[in-house]
């Protein structure tokens, strides 16, 4: 099992296993509605595509369509992709 993740302040911990073991976390965010959400990217070659995880289930994420491009979630993990120079 990969270590990598093993302190991170996840706010949904399970997700370790099915969503962070292939996409990079970015890190917890709450919105201004006090929601939870755990932000990430995937990244390969030719798709740069959301992450956002907001239950500890299987399933419980948000990424390509089907995801409302508007919610703070989705605009801050692009905030902090591009920070971090994932994206250009």
């Amino acid at each position: 099992m990969n270590n990598l993740l093993s302190n991170a302040p996840l706010y949904y911990p399970s997700a370790k296993e099915w969503m962070w073991n292939y996409c990079i976390y970015l890190g917890p965010f709450t919105d201004s509605e006090g929601d939870n959400y755990d932000l990430g990217i995937f990244l390969n070659d030719d798709v740069k595509s959301a992450a956002i995880v907001y239950g500890n289930k299987p399933g419980n994420y948000l990424s390509g369509d089907n995801i409302n491009r508007q919610m703070e979630c989705y605009q801050e993990m692009w905030r902090r992709a591009r920070e971090l120079k994932l994206i250009p």
